[in-house]
């Protein structure tokens, strides 16, 4: 009770003092809370594993049989274990692993990577992969990128739209301060497509294959060492990539009956676009995505005001 009593004899007997305390604690957690990093995912260790295995050539029930079951049987004894599940599709195994969240993560690698050596698998399967999801991979942003009007309708309109995201808006955003990379998914990418006409090259008997190798050894861009004159050494490299469809067309492949066979002699050069592999949309039509991922330490909420 005496206690209490001479706590309370001194604040009132100390006001100013007391008043400074309160006054120092508000200008300090002022200034602090405006330096308190912000961030959509805070760092957290995740205790999951995923492991990967790579079976080129394999069907989904072929990994499933040789390489997602046995690996299954000798990880599903490690300590600690929650959860175990897998995915097993054409060429790919993935076994997912989950811990408790008081599982000490560096012991569960070691002990996966341990009972991994015990495992048995094809010889054409691949070394076994340990991946770690870490949420701060994710993008902080999500942009689209979409156009009216004629200019952007049709395949033409998503090369447009493609050549827009990668050039300009891209290169735009990779120098904020904040940004570690920008990625550019959806649309067309461009692509030089050259189409051989099988007739043709039966009669000049020339291979498909000498052709994918005459092309890749004139479209080169090489070092080729240093030249030393006096005290400056200057850097040489061999510059010999195509600039052009002409350039492509008036390759000579071979000779035939003493004459130079080119690319135009046997097939076509043309522009074209890369196989898709994604379709975005906004609005119900199609876009491009733009991607933006940011530094480690990097405040992610002055992040996006400085991209928008």
């Amino acid at each position: 009770m005496s206690s209490d009593n001479d706590s309370a004899s001194f604040v009132t007997r100390r006001p100013v003092a007391i008043l400074m305390v309160f006054l120092a604690a508000v200008v300090f957690g002022y200034f602090s809370y405006g330096r308190l990093p912000v961030t959509l995912m805070p760092e957290l260790s995740y205790p999951t594993l995923t492991v990967r295995t790579e079976y080129p050539g394999a069907a989904p029930e072929e990994v499933e049989n040789d390489i997602t079951r046995p690996v299954e049987e000798a990880l599903g004894v490690i300590g600690g274990l929650h959860r175990i599940w897998s995915v097993s599709r054409a060429d790919v195994s993935d076994v997912v692993l989950e811990f408790s969240w008081d599982t000490e993560m560096s012991d569960a690698v070691q002990d996966t990577l341990e009972k991994l050596d015990l495992v048995f698998l094809p010889d054409e399967a691949e070394r076994p992969l340990i991946l770690r999801f870490d949420p701060s991979l994710d993008p902080v942003l999500e942009l689209s990128l979409s156009g009216e009007g004629e200019q952007f309708e049709g395949e033409e309109g998503l090369r447009r739209l493609r050549r827009i995201a990668e050039l300009q808006v891209k290169r735009s955003l990779e120098p904020v301060k904040g940004v570690a990379a920008v990625r550019v998914r959806g649309g067309l990418e461009e692509e030089i497509h050259v189409m051989l006409d099988e007739e043709q090259l039966r009669r000049t008997n020339i291979s498909a294959q000498e052709v994918i190798d005459r092309l890749a050894q004139e479209n080169i861009n090489l070092a080729g060492g240093t030249i030393k004159d006096g005290r400056t050494e200057y850097l040489v490299r061999t510059m010999n990539e195509f600039e052009d469809l002409q350039q492509i067309e008036e390759t000579v492949i071979a000779s035939f009956e003493g004459r130079d066979v080119r690319i135009r002699d046997v097939g076509r050069v043309a522009y074209s676009n890369k196989d898709r592999e994604i379709i975005t949309r906004t609005d119900g039509g199609e876009s491009v995505q733009i991607e933006v991922f940011k530094e480690g330490d990097a405040n992610i909420v002055n992040l996006a005001k400085r991209v928008k």
